[in-house]
């Protein structure tokens, strides 16, 4: 009996899958899609020499994440990942930051940490943010006080009924909806207030809030975080044995009945007793025959998971020392950081403004989000925009990103799928969490505990 598995795509969940199931005792041989660089193009705009890059998915992927990793203290799966590899980049390297809101005056306030207000009940915190008038804060103390006290998630329709909804129910104001509700949601949820599913809202913010009080750190990791996690736990797996075979051309998955029975790289065939997709959520589905999606509905409604592509603008500052900062914007940019740098003796910081809302169809976009950059820049930081530092750098379709949005639970699958010896590990799977380092590792446990207890299940 040899236990083989393969795993389609080297993506960092592929590898953390592996890295899970090899403590099963399995033989594991994983297909090498991509490579961990990306070419970088540059154009010459009009205004100034600007530098373009079009990454790779930052979370599926292994390769170098182009805007700063955000983890937070609720991350429970990540820290213990990073604990149980003893990586030579320890967690002490990340920066912890406050949460910053803008206010109407451009100015911010920050979110007061629940691990320095550990003595007072979670509800009364809010009582303390500024962010939120008087009236604001008294009716969400109130509302949270009848819903949550004994149980914290809405159970009737929570997943198709939308934060704005509650918002409204909860009485509050339409400035603290746009000003601090919708920048809180579009963060941790990748949409607006309008589409958002209320129960993946309370769920995530019940995590930073009202768990233990050091689950509201929050972090900005080194911008190679990513990039070394994922070419360690490869170099890992391959001195564990485990065998990587390259695909440069033609990738198919060969069904027969309700099994995988093969998967063709290039010109060989690859057998297994089980097959696990840890690819981006469209390649997977160009390798199925039309048959195989027109047949098995689970297939077919993948294509229904909300996906969005966000745009960064960087600016690189020399000789600057800008403590980190995580600002959350109600537009254009979704957040913005500071990140200086970790090396010693380097005062040098990246200032990073995301957005992940559509403006692909206004006359000039980029021009007008660079400006809108370098305003925050002077706002925000000091920074006066003519300096010859302030160079953007914009990043491209980064992502996709999985928004929570209401009812798309109902489409992100579990790891089984009605093929028997086929499963899936993809931070687009039923993790309840949008894209994140946290929803990778998740889904990639969840994987092998159900590879595990299917193979143990039906052979003993």
């Amino acid at each position: 009996m040899t236990r083989h598995i393969i795993i389609l795509g080297n993506t960092l969940t592929g590898l953390i899958t592996a890295y899970r199931l090899i403590h099963y005792g399995f033989r594991i041989s994983m297909i090498d899609l991509s490579s961990p660089t990306q070419p970088t193009a540059h154009v010459e705009t009009a205004q100034d020499s600007t530098e373009f890059t079009t990454p790779l998915s930052p979370f599926p992927s292994g390769n170098s994440q182009s805007i700063p990793l955000i983890l937070h203290g609720f991350y429970h799966s990540t820290w213990a990942l990073f604990q149980e590899l003893s990586l030579e980049w320890p967690p002490q390297t990340f920066q912890p930051v406050d949460i910053e809101f803008v206010t109407k005056k451009t100015t911010t306030i920050r979110l007061p940490k629940p691990s320095q207000l550990a003595w007072l009940h979670p509800l009364a915190r809010f009582s303390l943010f500024q962010g939120l008038s008087w009236p604001d804060r008294w009716n969400i103390i109130n509302v949270m006080e009848k819903q949550w006290e004994d149980n914290l998630l809405p159970t009737h329709n929570s997943d198709i009924e939308s934060v704005e909804a509650w918002l409204i129910s909860a009485k509050q104001s339409k400035d603290s909806r746009s000003n601090f509700w919708n920048p809180l949601c579009r963060f941790v949820l990748h949409c607006d207030i309008s589409q958002a599913s209320l129960s993946s809202f309370i769920a995530t913010i019940s995590q930073y809030w009202f768990s233990q009080p050091t689950d509201a750190a929050t972090f900005l990791a080194p911008p190679e975080t990513l990039s070394k996690l994922w070419t360690e736990l490869r170099q890992l797996l391959m001195n564990k044995g485990i065998r990587f075979f390259a695909c440069k051309e033609t990738l198919r998955i060969n069904m027969e009945a309700k099994n995988i029975h093969s998967i063709q790289v290039d010109d060989q065939h690859i057998n297994a007793q089980t097959y696990i997709s840890a690819l981006p959520l469209q390649r997977l589905l160009s390798l199925f025959p039309e048959r195989a999606l027109a047949h098995y509905a689970n297939f077919a409604s993948l294509e229904q998971i909300p996906k969005v592509y966000g745009l960064a603008i960087r600016f690189a500052l020399q000789d600057s020392h800008i403590p980190p900062r995580l600002i959350l914007n109600s537009g254009p940019f979704d957040w913005i950081t500071s990140q200086p740098s970790s090396e010693f003796n380097t005062p040098n910081t990246a200032i990073t403004c995301v957005t992940l809302r559509k403006y692909l169809d206004r006359e000039n976009h980029e021009e007008w989000l660079i400006h809108a950059a370098r305003a925050c820049l002077h706002t925000h930081f000091n920074i006066s925009p003519t300096q010859e530092s302030c160079k953007p750098c914009i990043i491209r379709q980064i992502g996709p990103f999985f928004p929570c949005q209401q009812g798309s639970r109902a489409y992100r699958p579990v790891p089984t799928t009605p093929l028997n010896n086929f499963f899936l590990a993809s931070p687009w799977t039923a993790t309840n969490l949008p894209s994140s380092l946290e929803s990778a590792i998740t889904s990639a446990n969840q994987c092998a505990q159900a590879v595990a207890a299917s193979f143990y299940t039906t052979r003993h």
